[in-house]
């Protein structure tokens, strides 16, 4: 099994490349949007014809419990290192941010690929995708659904909620980010882990991995592992040892602050395709 926080690159080219790009294409003053839905099927739109639709879909019990106010409200780096069996390190960043009505992520691509920005609206049931190519705003809306959105219900459970175990407290202490850290041991079905809990944030380590979980057809199961690990609250790092030969993996959070740029809301100037 592959935590899909490892294969953050595989993902963001997936939604990238094979579902969701967007193409700019000139043609003396006529621009288009090329839109890829899969890797064998193209669809080209005039932008001009394209009216914005916003999805109003009945609220689940799920997403009307969503639009309450964030128990958490700031932002955060949630660094990824990940070390193959043969000894190669692997590094990945993901910024979160959690507003009192919405949350956004940004993928920050390797190379030169784009970075991805995801934004999470409960109150009209959207995820919104965002990127720059070339100097180029383009994007994409989708239906906030578990078709779109396998993770759904775990990133949007209610704090607190959440499998608990009594924690197994190894008496360990350390400074990690200013704050002094307690050493906590577990286990998963293919991992052993060493978590390490310094602030008292009401975020759960799942639920946030959960927000990754975007594209029809994914597979949350993966990244749900991390519930066997019983431990609510979010860590300030975490060693995961493969019992499987799957590499080790460390997750740091990182720049956490109480402050959020509102401009990582917004989508102006970026051009728009609905996808249903």
């Amino acid at each position: 099994m592959c935590l899909n926080v490892l294969c953050f690159y595989s993902v963001f080219r997936s939604v990238l490349a094979s579902r969701i790009i967007i193409l700019y294409e000139y043609s003396g003053k006529a621009k288009k949007i090329a839109r890829y839905v899969s890797e064998k099927q193209y669809i080209a739109t005039n932008p001009n014809r394209i009216t914005m639709r916003i999805l109003l879909l009945c609220l689940t019990p799920i997403l009307a419990c969503a639009l309450q106010t964030q128990n958490f409200v700031g932002s955060f780096d949630l660094v990824v290192s990940h070390t193959n069996s043969n000894g190669t390190v692997r590094g990945d960043t993901i910024s979160y941010f959690f507003g009192k009505e919405k949350t956004a992520l940004i993928i920050h691509a390797r190379g030169k690929q784009p970075d991805l920005r995801l934004l999470f609206n409960p109150a009209d049931s959207t995820i919104t995708g965002l990127f720059e190519m070339k100097g180029k705003k383009g994007g994409y809306i989708l239906p906030m659904d578990e078709k779109h959105w396998p993770g759904m219900r775990t990133a949007l459970r209610e704090y607190g909620t959440g499998p608990r175990k009594e924690l197994n407290y190894s008496g360990d202490t350390k400074e990690i980010e200013g704050q002094l850290a307690k050493e906590i041991r577990a286990e998963s079905t293919n991992y052993s882990a060493v978590i390490w809990m310094a602030n008292d944030i009401p975020l759960n380590l799942t639920s946030v991995l959960a927000y990754q979980s975007v594209g029809a057809g994914k597979d949350a199961s993966d990244i749900e592992e991390f519930d066997q690990f019983g431990v609510e609250g979010l860590p300030s790092e975490v060693v995961l040892k493969s019992k499987i030969g799957k590499g080790d993996v460390m997750l740091r959070v990182v720049n956490l602050s109480d402050a959020i740029d509102a401009s990582v809301f917004s989508t102006e100037g970026f051009i728009l395709s609905t996808i249903d």
